[in-house]
């Protein structure tokens, strides 16, 4: 009798531990599929090329390579920060960093380079808007510095509204034209409770020949529609390519579980036909920020003290 129950006890626990097993394996899957595309696959050549070791780089919400210094990556931290540009390198080792100067940091949350009169400019977009409740945005536009400068010249700033009132913007990237285009990042439901794309916006390159505050234009919109059931396609950041062998260049859209590519005219910067669509890391789901490399690579970089640095290619 003692024999019979200690075999059901057994039998119980090993049905019990089964049931939990099972139980742990379909929420984690569960989890898995809410950030996966079937079908979608990884960025190619994938390698982590290092960490940030700047302590002070605590919330990096873009990064672009440097046109002055091969091998160089500025980024910022985004809200509640100071108005500072952080230099780095592929590993994430620290080369210095640069004050922005007649700048303020609302909520710095994209950085690009284009042209400007005095050759190439950082243009830092001071878009963030969690809550959608901002009057107007600032775009800063500053000469690129080097490492070696401890503050730049004075910058320029254009100010910003959108049609229909305040949106979260994490994504911008600028056109040869010097137009500066924008994508939203959150959900946007309609009336009936659709989510809608992400939207397009486009600043005219005359704005910054206007003292007044400049309205964008409402363009277009992407193929990528940000969830509320999970934030994997929440737009974070944007880079433009410099010009392909066919004459051609790519836009590269970050979200938080993908990397969308898209061909793009090659004056103005409008995306047009998508590329590639490729997966970001597992487990890394806080990336923030995405440049071209000059290989034809991107570059990742996740925000956070001693967040990690990637390479790999889509498609």
């Amino acid at each position: 009798m003692r024999a019979s129950a200690s075999l059901l006890m057994v039998l119980f626990a090993l049905s019990s531990a089964c049931a939990g097993g099972n139980s742990e394996e379909k929420a984690e899957k569960s989890k898995r599929d809410r950030w996966t595309v079937p079908g979608e696959p990884p960025l190619r050549d994938l390698m982590r090329t290092g960490a940030f070791n700047d302590a002070r780089l605590t919330e990096a919400s873009g990064v672009i390579a440097s046109s002055n210094e091969p091998g160089v990556f500025w980024s910022q931290n985004d809200r509640g920060n100071d108005a500072v540009l952080f230099a780095y390198d592929s590993t994430g080792q620290a080369r210095g960093t640069v004050r922005v100067r007649d700048a303020e940091n609302t909520d710095w949350e994209a950085i690009a380079i284009g042209p400007c009169a005095r050759g190439a400019c950082l243009y830092i977009g001071d878009v963030g808007d969690n809550y959608s409740a901002r009057a107007d945005v600032r775009v800063w536009r500053v000469a690129e510095p080097t490492t070696r400068e401890a503050v730049t010249e004075s910058a320029a700033s254009l100010r910003i509204v959108y049609p229909g009132g305040a949106r979260d913007v994490e994504a911008m990237w600028v056109a040869p034209d010097t137009s500066v285009w924008f994508a939203t990042k959150r959900p946007n439901p309609d009336a009936t409770g659709r989510l809608r794309r992400s939207y397009l916006y486009r600043v005219s390159a005359a704005a910054w020949s206007s003292n007044a505050i400049a309205t964008a234009d409402l363009v277009d919109s992407l193929p990528i529609v940000p969830g509320t059931s999970v934030s994997r396609d929440w737009v974070t950041d944007a880079s433009l390519s410099a010009v392909t062998p066919r004459g051609r260049r790519q836009l590269a859209i970050l979200t938080y579980g993908s990397v969308y590519v898209f061909d793009a005219d090659p004056v103005t910067g409008k995306p047009g036909t998508q590329i590639a669509r490729c997966a970001v890391p597992t487990g890394e789901r806080n990336a923030e920020g995405i440049s071209w490399l000059p290989d034809g690579r991107l570059m990742l970089v996740n925000e956070g003290r001693g967040a990690k640095l990637y390479h790999g290619r889509c498609p």
